[in-house]
């Protein structure tokens, strides 16, 4: 391989980057805009002082302790109190609140028998964030609330604390969450987002760097200054991309992002994983830019890019629960072998030979396009040429 043409085209690439303002606004300003927005969005990791309403049909000390513990949590704030479940769900309407807990009558005289005590929450099911964290709570209060009053009540009569936890014995639950152990929504989210954004910015950048060579006729420049060879000449478009897309990575993995689950504990299978991933989603930008005749017909295009690659690559819907159709079709994109992949190693202590087999997948996949891109031109005659 000649290395100086390779250098000569790599300078070439980045002097555009970095002198034409479209190029600049969508591989600089675009990235710094998502992370701001991004860091802004999720400064906080979790939802606070979610608006609740509290129902109590019991009105006895006990029960209004039960609300006050839930108010207590960070998460809830108890901002309206009314008289029926009715009133209450009306208010869900307006979005005034997004949830409810319903405390009927006999909750104490019930607690205070060890019997079963009914409490109801209910809560939108339209605003997933705050009513996962609304729900969960909830469940922990109920398991955790009437434990206690009860030890209380039999601590108070003259009972020893552990005669008095033995006399309450309900199913005991030990609930454990991997990776997430505070469920929060903007961790589960933010990994996907990251790379979303990242996928989408090189596609465009990498196809309009290429529309805008055809329009403008300099692909035989290219091809002349990568001394008449298709390897460096694709390697040389590809790699000023694949530098940025890195630095990306570090940016928004160190500077950018407020929250402590971000700087992961497998740095090196998230850098492994990360970089494969770059590499074969510039490959594939490079493979689909010669299917586009002009910068405006690829953004045309990309537009409807984003959203059904990152449905089938199976971060939001299971990929195994697709239909064998869009399963097939899913393999066609680079997200598909890293988003889920991804996202376990920046949320988890995960061991880098976990790494290896998405990173091979991936730089299988990046090889494939370089084939595929090298056989079209080749049929084509013609240096990324339709």
């Amino acid at each position: 391989m000649n290395f100086k043409s390779l250098k000569n085209v790599v300078t070439r690439e980045f002097k555009k980057i970095f002198l034409t303002p479209d190029m600049l606004l969508i591989c600089i300003a675009a990235p710094i805009f998502y992370a701001l927005l991004f860091c802004g969005l999720y400064a906080k990791q979790r939802a606070l002082d979610i608006n609740i309403a509290a129902i109590n049909s019991d009105h006895t000390s006990v029960s209004r302790k039960f609300l006050r513990y839930a108010d207590a949590s960070p998460e809830l704030k108890i901002a309206h109190v009314y008289s029926s479940p009715n009133e209450a769900l009306s208010q869900i309407f307006s979005d005034n609140i997004n949830a409810f807990y319903f405390i009927p009558k006999g909750f104490d005289a019930n607690l205070k028998k060890g019997k079963s005590v009914p409490i109801y929450a209910a809560a939108t099911g339209t605003n997933f964030l705050a009513a996962s964290t609304a729900l969960r709570k909830f469940s922990l209060l109920s398991l955790e609330f009437p434990k206690k009053e009860f030890v209380k009540i039999l601590t108070d009569k003259g009972y020893s604390y552990k005669a008095a936890s033995a006399a309450f014995v309900p199913l005991s639950a030990d609930i454990r969450h991997i990776y997430n152990p505070e469920m929060n929504y903007s961790d589960f989210l933010l990994p996907c987002l990251m790379f979303i954004v990242l996928q989408q910015i090189l596609i465009v950048a990498i196809c309009t760097s290429v529309t805008v060579e055809k329009k403008k006729d300099t692909t035989k420049e290219l091809y002349e200054t990568a001394g008449k060879s298709f390897t460096i000449a694709f390697l040389g478009k590809c790699l000023p991309y694949i530098l940025l897309g890195l630095a990306l990575n570090i940016i928004n993995i160190f500077i950018f992002l407020p929250m402590d689950a971000m700087y992961a504990s497998s740095l090196t299978g998230l850098f492994v994983i990360s970089a494969a991933f770059t590499v074969a989603v510039s490959c594939f930008a490079m493979l689909i830019s010669i299917f586009f005749k002009s910068p405006e017909m690829s953004m045309a295009v990309l537009m409807f890019y984003s959203l059904p690659t990152t449905m089938l690559s199976g971060v939001i819907w299971p990929h195994h629960a697709l239909p064998w159709t869009l399963k097939i079709a899913s393999y066609i994109f680079p997200s598909t072998y890293a988003f889920n992949e991804l996202r376990l190693f920046i949320l988890g202590d995960i061991s880098v030979k976990y790494a290896v087999f998405p990173a091979v997948t991936l730089i299988i996949f990046a090889a494939v396009c370089f084939a595929l891109t090298y056989l079209i031109s080749l049929k084509r005659r013609k240096f990324l040429s339709i």
